[in-house]
């Protein structure tokens, strides 16, 4: 079994700079991902929704971010274990074990960079929902908009998400309803007011009582008022369940769910750390780039701290790069 200097729980946007970063150092590292494909949230939830708050992107779909990603990544080498749930860690003297659903990995230092956690979607819990879900007509979330070209589409929630998914699919569905259990919706207010002066049809206080042949029926909460609606898709945004953090026993978590950390993202485990969405400390602000520079620092720390048998490499990544490519 290889020896990794440095395994990566978690293959989202962080992950992936953590190990181009740490493969440019000359750290052997590889990335182990619970979904098929590598990206998280931005490439795998919504790939078509832009991200605005990275330094020198103006704009830029999660898609379009993950392919900059990997594209950078081919700079280094690097493993990558996708379609594999990280079930365990233990810590064997100065060694990590990672044990997954399929296979195990060795290694001196662990990133967790599992961002709001290892997820899995709030459902309906109604009769027929994962039929529905299998022949594509109930979904958790967007892969290509093109998907909904021309359909009536319902989108359940009152999120940020849902929000923006309703914006999105107007002017590509055929009709776009948006419902809500109550009556206020808790996404920002420009996008709240947005929604409001747009074709979206909105329904309030309403909650999903059956799933039915045509789509879904509708009841007001607190009320025997039902409405029927024929819809030819659904978009379910209930947010997503999370179990993130009993990965590893004696690991610190903050009373937010998150993994404590210091100011070189080292955890109360020796040889453990975490970046991006998934740390915690004082002044943790949840940002993509913010996230990207907790990632240099705890790949810096980690060089610190564990006992290599190779050298590292120093300097910048201009003269670092340069060298490799005379």
């Amino acid at each position: 079994m290889k020896n990794y200097d440095l395994l990566i729980v978690g293959g989202g946007p962080v992950g992936l700079y953590a190990a181009f970063y740490a493969g440019m150092r000359g750290l052997t590292v590889a990335i182990v991902e619970a979904f098929d494909e590598v990206g998280g949230q931005p490439q795998n939830l919504y790939p078509e929704k832009k991200i605005y708050d990275i330094a020198g992107l103006p704009e830029i779909p999660g898609a379009a971010l993950t392919k900059n990603l990997l594209r950078q990544l081919e700079g280094v080498e690097y493993d990558s274990f996708v379609g594999q749930y990280v079930q365990k860690i233990e810590q064997n003297g100065e060694l990590f074990s990672v044990i997954t659903d399929e296979n195990e990995y060795s290694s001196k230092s662990v990133l967790l960079t599992t961002g709001a956690g290892l997820i899995s979607p709030r459902k309906l819990n109604l009769e027929g929902e994962e039929e529905r879900h299998q022949t594509g007509k109930l979904s958790y979330f967007i892969r290509s908009l093109e998907d909904f070209r021309d359909q009536k589409v319902a989108v359940l929630g009152g999120g940020d998400s849902a929000l923006d998914w309703s914006l999105m699919l107007e002017g590509i569905a055929s009709e776009v309803h948006l419902i809500h259990r109550r009556p206020k919706f808790r996404a920002h207010q420009l996008t709240v007011e947005e929604v409001k002066n747009s074709t979206i049809q909105i329904h309030t206080p309403y909650v999903v009582s059956a799933l039915t042949e045509s789509g879904l029926d509708l009841q007001v909460v607190k009320s025997d008022e039902k409405l029927r609606m024929d819809v030819d898709r659904i978009l379910v945004n209930y947010g997503f369940l999370t179990n993130q953090l009993d990965l590893i026993e004696a690991l610190e978590i903050t009373r937010a769910g998150r993994v404590l950390v210091d100011r070189k993202m080292k955890t109360n485990i020796a040889g453990l750390y975490a970046a991006g969405d998934g740390a915690d400390y004082e002044g943790k602000v949840p940002l993509l780039s913010v996230g990207f520079g907790e990632a240099v620092i705890a790949v810096n720390a980690i060089t610190n701290t564990i006992s290599l048998d190779h050298d590292i490499r120093k300097g910048h990544s201009s003269s670092l790069f340069a060298d490799q490519k005379k």
